[in-house]
């Protein structure tokens, strides 16, 4: 599957339109690095780009959503994924570029760990960025969800 990124209208250019692409191209990037060798090598290249108090909210649908603050965290919370699938790909379907917010739409897949059952599911993450580093990332069930939580419609 093919992700792209689409901007959202009224945004000119300057500086702020040249940092957001390099945060979506880092996003890319980081999915990239987790499907070819993991989620170790994904944090490794990319845990620097998390601020000291990074914030993690799972979407509100989960049974017992847990939010998860720090760096340590969060890749503590990457790897409990990873352990907990096998053949664990994560996939950007589209990329919303708000500046200093960037919507992903992810889809994921795996077997779950010891029963082989498949999982398939997609959902949205909307990362906010503040001075080049990721500040938090919350997880909502669709794009649309994660579109209002900024004030935004499709």
């Amino acid at each position: 599957m093919r992700s792209h990124v689409r901007k959202l209208p009224g945004r000119g250019p300057g500086i702020l339109v040249a940092m957001s692409q390099e945060n979506v191209e880092t996003i890319r990037e980081m999915f990239a690095i987790l499907n070819e060798r993991g989620v170790g090598a994904a944090t490794e290249a990319f845990g620097d780009l998390l601020a000291a108090d990074f914030e993690l909210e799972e979407a509100a649908d989960l049974p017992d959503p847990e939010g998860y603050t720090g760096r340590a965290a969060f890749i503590d919370n990457m790897a409990k994924l990873e352990e907990s699938f096998d053949e664990l790909r994560m996939e950007p379907l589209e990329i919303v570029d708000l500046g200093e917010r960037v919507i992903v739409v992810v889809s994921m897949s795996g077997r779950g760990q010891g029963s082989s059952v498949p999982v398939e599911m997609t959902f949205a993450q909307l990362w906010s960025l503040r001075e080049g580093k990721a500040v938090s990332l919350r997880d909502y069930a669709t794009k649309d969800e994660a579109l209002a939580a900024v004030g935004l419609s499709e």
